[in-house]
């Protein structure tokens, strides 16, 4: 089966409302019985609550209401759930602890007030606010160094306003050479220009960026398929704007110093001009018309005839079908997380979520060559949208909002979330003999979500089956981000796919955090070779036969795999303390999804600009002792703050004896 489970271990793979402490346990007509999810995104009552006492029991913060703030002063930025510690979580739901774990908060806050722009982190609880709650600075164990993340963004209008000054002093150029101006002072010309930065980073103490030229486009979203092949690199430190430079500009091949070495060039005799990449029907994601007839006639659809077969409690964020149960949480950060997933009633993961997801590029300009994105920095959660009923999700599925608390606003986000049962077009199993055949349709449950982050939209699945196996799958799709086309250099990156764009290779690494619990917290990894064997048999009359056979090595310590060639290696969660009736270990196999092939870790060596902010996508596979301070593979914080991040996840993996242990 190609997912038991069930100790407490850490596999890193690539609500409702309480008022009262006297509430712990709901009990539904069906006779399920629902303890409190303790794992639920934070209410309404709570973030104003939260707000609330963070601007009045904390002077010491300086606080300023978002709404009247600006970036020169400080305020909160975001408001999430804290999820309880693990062994609090499972007292609670084993009923050996009567009262729930408290549910704290943690609050990022915006520092404008100096020169050096950061975030910090702070907890905040219990809840709801009594005489008890307290708020104190987030401890990052594994972060001793590390006072706060800083913000290479300070001042976001300014870091807009002054490089589209330096576009339209440069504007007699790029009329020349694109036959187009800057889209400035709020001008929405399709086929004007825009600039669209790669992330800032930090070098010799200055913060530094590139800047490319790409034109507008008469269709949202298709800018990323319209860069102009021109660029400039900008040195934005600090906060007065009349201290930065211009340090670079980079046309057709050559690197200019200065805007006047630039300019000397474009007036010289002989200088070498590109061609224009231009807008039109090619940037258009649907043909408008066909000519295939069939077209017209309505495709086949699946429907529910009967109502749905699984059992939603919105409130509780719980779902039963089939023998699973599972509890749901959102974040803004990484979107939703499963809690607590049980089959036939025992617990196979305490947690299974969303960490990370993480582009790198590569190309022969100045933004594909060095660009890395990471995206729980944008939101995963945050960048949740409306779900199209019929085509993001069969017509029949439930459907479920989730709310953003953001510079202390609340937005309810519609339709977000979607449940559904499905059948494969493929049986589960089937056999045919000479006087019967047996078959089984193939049924699953999905959880789904779309996170649309720039370019991209990120489909999220959950994906239950009958036969107990559980799959975690992310789609991408959108506009694709690419280069403009330079003949000789871009195929070295790519492929052409228009007159002067052509695609930009990169690694889009998704990372997951699996904690199962087979049986109890106390599991092992079981590395399972299929290696090829010479042997003789007593049969075989001394013949050496060539065959294969299995070998099992526990894995003893905290380390990272890849995926094997062959599919040579099966890597298996067991609990090594119980057996089933023929005495075989009991356990769940953790292997690709299917559909996908082998999926891929970072081809690039230490690029410079990821830093040490993801070193999680260095292998397919990790697997480290569960612990409480090492919750998150990544964090938002670490998109500024690469080479010191927030989360470093490298440091989890220190040597820690894994054998029989929380996972």
């Amino acid at each position: 089966m190609p997912f038991y489970l069930r100790p407490r271990l850490f596999l890193w793979i690539g609500g409702v409302v309480v008022t009262s402490i006297a509430v712990y346990i709901f009990c539904q007509p069906s006779g399920i019985v629902l303890r409190q999810n303790i794992w639920a995104d934070l209410t309404e009552a709570e973030a104003i609550e939260v707000l609330k006492y963070v601007h009045s029991a904390s002077p010491e913060l300086n606080l300023t209401a978002a709404i009247n703030a600006s970036l020169w002063d400080n305020f909160v930025h975001g408001i999430e759930v804290v999820h309880p510690n693990k062994e609090d979580a499972l007292n609670f739901m084993a009923g050996i602890s009567e009262h729930p774990p408290p549910r704290y908060a943690r609050i990022a806050i915006h520092h404008g007030t100096s020169q050096e722009v950061y975030w910090d982190e702070y907890l905040l609880g219990p809840l709801p606010v009594s005489n008890e709650t307290k708020i104190k600075p987030v401890e990052y164990h594994h972060r001793a160094d590390l006072e706060h993340a800083r913000n290479l963004v300070p001042d976001a209008a300014s870091f807009k306003e002054w490089p589209y000054s330096i576009a339209q002093e440069v504007s007699d150029i790029t009329q020349d050479l694109l036959q187009a101006t800057i889209n400035a002072d709020g001008e929405s010309n399709p086929d004007g220009l825009e600039l669209t930065f790669r992330d800032p980073w930090v070098k010799d103490g200055h913060i530094l960026r590139w800047c490319s030229f790409q034109r507008a486009g008469t269709r949202f979203g298709a800018g990323t398929l319209l860069p102009q092949g021109l660029y400039v690199k900008l040195d934005t430190t600090g906060r007065d704007p009349a201290k930065w430079k211009v340090l670079n500009w980079f046309y057709n091949g050559m690197l200019y110093n200065s805007t006047d070495e630039f300019r000397d060039a474009w007036r010289s005799p002989g200088f070498r001009k590109a061609p224009i990449n231009r807008d039109g029907d090619w940037t258009r994601i649907e043909e408008p018309t066909s000519d295939v007839s069939s077209r017209d006639h309505p495709a086949p659809l699946m429907v529910h005839p009967g109502g749905a077969r699984y059992q939603l409690y919105r409130e509780a964020q719980y779902v039963s079908w089939m023998g699973f149960t599972f509890y749901w949480s959102f974040a803004q950060s990484t979107g939703v997380t499963l809690f607590d997933v049980r089959f036939r009633g025992e617990r196979i993961l305490y947690e299974l979520g969303l960490q990370e997801a993480m582009s790198l590029y590569a190309g022969n300009d100045p933004i594909q060559g060095a660009l890395a994105y990471l995206d729980s920095f944008f939101g995963m959660g945050r960048a949740m949208f409306e779900l199209v009923p019929g085509y993001d999700c069969p017509i029949y599925a439930d459907f479920m909002d989730t709310f953003i608390y953001d510079a202390e606003r609340t937005q309810q986000r519609k339709r977000t979330i979607c449940l559904f049962e499905y059948t494969a077009d493929y049986p589960l199993q089937r056999h045919s003999t000479t006087f019967y055949v047996t078959i089984s349709r193939n049924h699953y449950l999905v959880l789904r979500t779309t996170a649309v982050v720039g370019n991209y939209d990120y489909t999220v699945d959950y994906i239950f089956y009958l036969d107990g196996t559980i799959e975690f799958k992310v789609r991408a799709s959108g506009y694709i981000q690419g280069a403009y086309f330079m003949p000789g250099e871009s195929q070295e990156f790519g492929f052409r796919v228009h007159d002067q764009f052509a695609t930009s290779m990169h690694d889009h690494i998704i990372n997951f955090k699996v904690d199962l619990d087979i049986i109890n917290s106390r599991n092992t990894l079981v590395k399972i070779n299929i290696e090829p064997k010479t042997k003789s048999y007593s049969w075989s009359e001394g013949e050496p036969l060539s065959t294969m056979s299995l070998t099992r090595e526990s894995i003893s310590n905290e380390t990272g795999f890849n995926w094997p060639a062959n599919s040579e290696t099966m890597y298996i969660v067991v609990n090594n303390e119980t057996q089933n009736q023929w005495g075989e270990n009991r356990g769940y196999r953790i292997m690709p999804g299917s559909g996908i092939g082998t999926p891929g870790h970072l081809v690039a060596k230490s690029p410079q600009s990821l830093g040490k902010s993801a070193s999680w996508a260095f292998n397919d596979l990790w697997v480290t002792k569960q612990k409480d301070d090492e919750a998150r593979s990544s964090s938002p914080r670490n998109a500024f703050n690469k080479d010191k991040p927030v989360v470093d996840f490298a440091q989890y993996v220190d040597g820690d004896n894994i054998t029989q242990e929380d996972l």
